[in-house]
């Protein structure tokens, strides 16, 4: 009996030291978790100014185009009698790329195929041709003899000269006639055709001159222009037959075939110059003062998943226009040609990064550090003491959940970080966000 009411209190005894032990440890376990959660708050309520490589930029977007590139349209309706070429061909300047049945078109076009070959051979002979010169030359050599002997007669004719007269005398019976010749003054209606001959002689030897004069060194510029007037207009007529490449460049696509009946103004012919691509977007009024000519680009394609595109600013029109509100400014972008084989479809959207200024270091904080005020953006910076000073800041580029700041701080100054933050981040398209 005792021996049981000793194990009984020994039991009791173990009870009692292990609701002890228990509870020892309980508390140590809340005190512990009290002590993790402070550590926790003050984790959270505490930030740090950090230094990043950061290059400044501005992202926009356009519409990839080729310079130069034609829509090339039929200027007169008929059947197709010949294609040439198929979309991915390269061809060259005056290259016939389609041509129409002659027989098709109407009688004016045909006849001017007659007229193009006649006026051809006029401007060759007028260009190259030695006849014209030579003939100037024999008919000014006549002209001058012509007009020397008419001055000549003329001179004589101021004094006295020999005068010839028939007469009529009788010998051995017959009346026959004989040259009686005399010294005297000619008389008025001989000086009067003398001075008719000299002054004609005189103006067809000065014709004569001009025409030497026009083509002694060479075809006259004015015959010449003419000349290349008519066959321009008979070429053009003779070219509504076919559709010709205007200039080096890759076919992208054919809209005709073989005996398909077309129309005057038709498209047949989508023709660019995919070795000259650029980019006409729109820059922000709050980012153009910041791009410049020779800006690097990098730019990538909706359709081209992967592949980057080089290039740089060529152009930048000061003129602004409003777009939805917002004043844009027009910048065009020279991308770099670009490897053969790659496929460019012209007018997919083009997502640009300028490149303002390369990469250098700056400060970041975390967005919940800032705070504003009607003085401006500011961060709490934590003293050694546990106290808090207010540092003036600027904000910049936000680059995840830290933005870029001026001000007077140090990278490892430790912020305070304020959970309900009257930070407002810039608004990408202008003003402020709300």
């Amino acid at each position: 009996m005792s021996n049981f009411l000793k194990n009984k209190k020994a039991r009791n005894w173990g009870i009692v030291l292990g609701i002890f032990i228990a509870l020892l440890l309980a508390g140590w376990t809340l005190t512990s978790a009290s002590a993790s959660r402070e550590n926790a708050r003050a984790d959270n309520n505490e930030g740090k100014v950090i230094s990043l490589e950061v290059a400044e930029t501005i992202e926009t977007s356009g519409s990839l185009a080729a310079q130069p590139f034609a829509a090339l349209t039929w200027k007169t309706s008929g059947v197709v009698a010949k294609v040439n070429v198929k979309p991915g061909d390269t061809v060259k300047a005056d290259d016939i790329l389609l041509t129409l049945q002659p027989s098709s078109t109407s009688a004016s076009i045909v006849s001017a195929q007659a007229d193009l070959v006649s006026a051809q051979k006029n401007l060759e002979d007028l260009l190259h041709s030695d006849t014209d010169l030579a003939r100037a030359v024999i008919a000014l050599r006549e002209a001058q003899e012509a007009y020397d002997e008419a001055a000549e007669w003329r001179e004589e004719l101021n004094g006295k000269i020999t005068i010839q007269q028939i007469k009529y005398v009788k010998f051995h019976g017959k009346t026959i006639p004989k040259v009686v010749e005399r010294e005297d003054y000619a008389d008025a209606e001989t000086i009067a055709k003398a001075d008719e001959d000299l002054a004609l002689a005189k103006a067809q030897l000065e014709d004569a001159q001009r025409d030497y004069e026009r083509l002694k060194d060479g075809p006259n510029a004015q015959d010449v222009l003419a000349a290349q007037a008519r066959v321009d207009a008979a070429q053009a007529t003779v070219n509504a037959l076919s559709i010709i490449a205007p200039f080096d460049g890759q076919v992208l696509s054919v809209d005709d075939r073989a005996g398909d009946s077309v129309n005057t103004g038709e498209l047949s012919v989508n023709l660019a110059d995919l070795s000259h691509l650029y980019v006409e977007t729109q820059v922000d009024e709050s980012d153009i003062a910041k791009v410049k000519l020779g800006n690097q680009v990098s730019a990538t394609l909706d359709a081209l998943p992967g592949v980057t595109f080089t290039g740089q600013v060529t152009a930048i029109n000061p003129v602004g226009k409003v777009v939805s509100g917002l004043v844009k400014y027009s910048v065009r972008i020279e991308l770099d040609e670009v490897d053969e084989g790659v496929f460019l479809p012209l007018g997919t959207t083009v997502n640009v990064v300028i490149h303002i200024r390369d990469a250098e270091a700056t400060l970041a904080v975390p967005i919940t550090a800032i705070q504003n005020d009607s003085e401006g953006e500011y961060v709490w910076v934590i003293q050694n003491d546990g106290s808090v000073k207010r540092v003036d800041v600027v904000s910049g580029t936000i680059i995840g959940d830290k933005v870029v700041v001026s001000g007077n701080l140090k990278e490892g100054d430790r912020l305070q970080i304020i959970h309900e933050s009257s930070f407002t981040a810039p608004n990408p398209f202008g003003g402020s966000s709300q």
